[in-house]
């Protein structure tokens, strides 16, 4: 006789499925917690069907013992002891196996309430799980019943071979058994159908729910790779044609570098032939500029009245430079910052200090034009044999009537009504500094200019030993007075140094350009020169006024920029 099969323990509710991809529970996951009892009932009921395949067999065996039975009445007598034990015993086989059946039918209703309540709420199938928990013992308990009615029941098939009568109340009571015991397979067969069912949604739900993930997945793959191909496109790009560095270059150079060349600054260089180019302003606003070239004293004044070396112009705190830059026009403001562009009404009605710091606040490099870059333009020129004119006449030279430039208010040049100022070098060659039109112009009339780097106090001048122009408190006392108003040339230099005669504060006595001197002799007073358009013939290349002090701006004075690489 076979080993009678145990029912597997019930696991514990999954929380996840094989392929360890969490869900959210519901009520029919847990009908799949209740497959191992559902196995367990149908081994049960296998068994049953055996033992009764067994008892079925013995029951013929029997049927021939009866008939050797008939022919020995007196064994008959002897086992009928043994036939009563028998039954008696088979009487408590049938009842134990009516208790299994009866248990093995609970424990399938549990198993659909179960399955029922779990439909309802979490909890409650929790509390289900917990009653087939307890229903599977029931089971463990129904198969050691059923193993013990087995032994018993093999007791009565040896009692049956002695006895008919006590064989055949066991077969009938086996065969009751047989019957509640495959309604109950057959229950627990559905529930085991019913769970399997649930899986398989569960399963499809689950492979759903991962392609839709592996699609995201796919998705997301191939916005990175497509995201990766655009960087090394860019990056080839780059490699290429350098343009990330040249962008750096440019936003660094731009403010300082006079070579770098820019499409305004290609077109500029090109029509001076690199005399004249543009710098950017903090703001990124064009600032035209003018090239000189350093120069000996000696140079521009052969016969020494300027001494020897390099003109100041050059000098900066000792060190030289090759050039100065000077703003080839009167300076306007654009947005808080001096430039120098061409075609624009002049700044005036500015005093000393506020016209600075429009020059400085357009970014490093920039300040306000200074009496030494005056100072070695003008030697410059008068070496050169030539001296500018400009708008001395309302609009027009005063001489040569026929050199106009643009009013900027509409008006016929030569009329004194209205504002006279001409448009920024909207004049001739001849009132440029080098007689092209890639010089500075309007140096002489216009509007006269401050100028930084001397300042006079009570007649005495003092100067900036050099280029730099540092703080008035730095400037050197030259122990040289001014006289009062006259035509400068006509200056008694007498007693000033070579240095108040290069910064053209002095007459040198050869090729002096011409122009007035102003003078106020009392108090601080601070320089502006070339005349405006008004001075007549007195304006020029070395008219000079230090009448008025820093705080004064009045419609005759305006100043211009300079740069110098930081």
């Amino acid at each position: 006789m076979s080993e009678v099969p145990q029912i597997p323990e019930m696991s514990e509710p999954p929380s996840k499925l094989d392929d360890g991809i969490t869900y959210t529970k519901k009520a029919d996951d847990f009908v799949a917690d209740f497959i191992p009892f559902r196995e367990g009932a149908n081994a049960v009921a296998v068994f049953v069907n055996q033992k009764v395949t067994e008892i079925a067999g013995s029951a013929s065996s029997t049927s021939q013992d009866a008939i050797n039975a008939e022919g020995s009445a007196q064994a008959a007598s002897q086992s009928e002891a043994a036939a009563a034990a028998s039954a008696a015993n088979a009487a408590q086989s049938e009842t134990a196996a009516g208790q299994s059946a009866t248990a093995a039918s609970s424990s399938a209703a549990e198993a659909a309430q179960s399955e029922t309540a779990a439909g309802q709420s979490a909890t409650a199938a929790s509390s289900s799980a917990a009653e087939a928990a307890q229903s599977e013992t029931a089971a463990g308990q129904s198969a050691t019943a059923a193993s013990s009615s087995a032994a018993e029941a093999a007791q009565s098939e040896t009692a049956a071979g002695q006895s008919a009568t006590a064989a055949s109340s066991s077969a009938a009571a086996a065969e009751s058994s047989e019957t509640n015991a495959g309604l109950s397979a057959a229950a627990a067969a559905d529930s085991a159908q019913e769970a399997e069912a649930d899986r398989l949604s569960v399963a499809g739900m689950r492979d759903e729910a991962q392609s839709l993930a592996n699609s995201a997945a796919a998705s997301a793959g191939t916005a990175t790779t497509k995201a990766g191909e655009a960087q090394a496109f860019r990056d080839q790009a780059a490699q290429i044609s350098g343009l990330d560095q040249v962008e750096q270059a440019v936003d660094a150079a731009l403010p300082t570098a006079p070579a770098l060349i820019d499409g305004l600054r290609r077109s500029v260089e090109a029509a001076s032939g690199g005399r004249m180019t543009v710098f950017y302003t903090a703001a990124g606003q064009p600032s035209y500029m003018v090239r000189q070239g350093k120069f000996l004293c000696e140079d521009v004044a052969p016969g020494g009245e300027l001494g020897t070396g390099v003109h100041e112009a050059f000098v900066f705190d000792g060190s030289e430079d090759a050039e100065i830059w000077v703003g080839a026009y009167q300076a306007a403001i654009i947005n808080g910052e001096a430039v120098s562009q061409p075609g624009l009404e002049p700044r005036v009605s500015i005093d000393y200090d506020a016209a600075r710091s429009a020059c400085q606040a357009a970014g490093a490099g920039f300040d306000m034009m200074t009496i030494w870059d005056w100072a070695a333009i003008s030697l410059w020129c008068m070496a050169n044999g030539f001296e500018p004119r400009g708008n001395t006449n309302h609009g027009r030279h005063h001489d040569n009537r026929w050199e106009t430039g643009t009013r900027q208010d509409n008006g016929v040049p030569g009329d004194s009504s209205g504002v006279g100022n001409t448009l920024t070098g909207s004049g001739p060659a001849q009132w440029r500094h080098d007689q092209t039109m890639a010089g500075i112009a309007d140096m002489v009339g216009n509007v006269w200019e401050w100028l930084s780097g001397m300042k006079m106090v009570d007649a005495r001048v003092f100067l900036s030993p050099d280029n730099a122009i540092p703080s008035e408190s730095g400037y050197s006392d030259t122990l040289f007075d001014l006289p009062s108003n006259r035509t400068w040339s006509t200056v008694d230099s007498t007693g000033a140094g070579d240095a108040l005669k290069r910064a053209l504060i002095v007459p040198k006595g050869v090729d002096d350009p011409q122009g007035y001197l102003y003078t106020n002799l009392t108090g601080e007073r601070l320089p502006y020169r070339g005349g405006y358009r008004g001075s007549g013939a007195s304006a020029g290349l070395a008219a000079l006024a230090l009448y008025l002090g820093r705080a004064s701006s009045v419609s005759l004075i305006g100043f211009r920029p300079r740069f110098r690489n930081p």
